[in-house]
């Protein structure tokens, strides 16, 4: 997990490291500098909020969402998260109907917690995706900024890309202030933060935004703690969180 390998940008917050290390070698069946270890503290990276395991120095340039950013990063990748993301090629209230139409699915057992089920079952907007229309918000764990696929990349898409799914930046064009992405400038990490355990919260918000409605109320959510899971799976205790001195 060393600043040259893995995760070189920005660095892993040591706090957090040191707290997940320490909580993961209580685990059963995983030994101090073993690469079970390793594999542990990678997992729950990945399912980190990058706000919290990040540090806050030397990720992306500051300032680089501004409307007068015109750059192209250069160096080593660039670990970030997706806060959320949206479809430009249809209509907020096409999607916002797909989105209903996929809960009373779900609700009725046509797909699995992932989404997936019977693809001659699919509804109507939901097809394979053939045209890069994507637009997300993503965060190195300090600076946000906006994102377009540029050419499609076909494992992200509306239904099935998690919150705080994470990936990292290669050479990726920033035009004003929005990054340009690509399958030949991402590297696809996976994993999800805590904002997934309401992603359909978040995304009703920004189609309502769109349809010209009012924000709903925002809830009270309600933290679920789970079982403890070595690997990192619904259910598992995150690490404890980091102390700043």
């Amino acid at each position: 997990m060393g600043k040259n390998r893995n995760f070189p940008k920005p660095s892993v917050d040591q706090d957090w490291l040191e707290g997940c290390y320490e909580w993961a070698i209580g685990l059963d069946g995983v030994r101090p500098d073993s690469q079970k270890i390793l594999e542990t503290v990678r997992m729950q990276l990945l399912k980190s909020s990058l706000s919290e395991s990040m540090d806050s120095t030397d990720g992306l340039p500051k300032g680089i969402g501004h409307l007068n950013s015109n750059l192209t990063l250069s160096g080593v990748p660039t670990l970030v998260e997706i806060l959320s993301v949206s479809e430009v090629g249809s209509s907020a209230f096409q999607l916002d109907q797909v989105r209903k139409a996929r809960g009373e699915r779900l609700r009725a057992g046509g797909y699995d917690e992932h989404g997936e089920g019977n693809e001659e079952a699919n509804l109507e907007g939901e097809e394979a995706k053939e045209e890069a229309d994507l637009e997300m918000e993503g965060e190195d764990g300090t600076t946000q900024f906006q994102a377009m696929e540029y050419k499609t990349i076909p494992q992200l898409s509306l239904a099935h890309t998690p919150l705080g799914f994470k990936l990292q930046l290669k050479e990726v064009r920033f035009i004003c202030g929005v990054a340009n992405l690509e399958p030949d400038n991402v590297i696809l990490l996976g994993g999800e933060s805590d904002l997934n355990q309401h992603r359909d919260y978040y995304l009703r918000q920004n189609l309502r935004e769109r349809m010209g409605l009012p924000n709903e109320p925002t809830p009270e959510f309600e933290d679920v703690e789970g079982e403890n899971d070595e690997n990192g799976g619904a259910g598992a205790l995150s690490p404890p969180p980091p102390t700043h001195n």
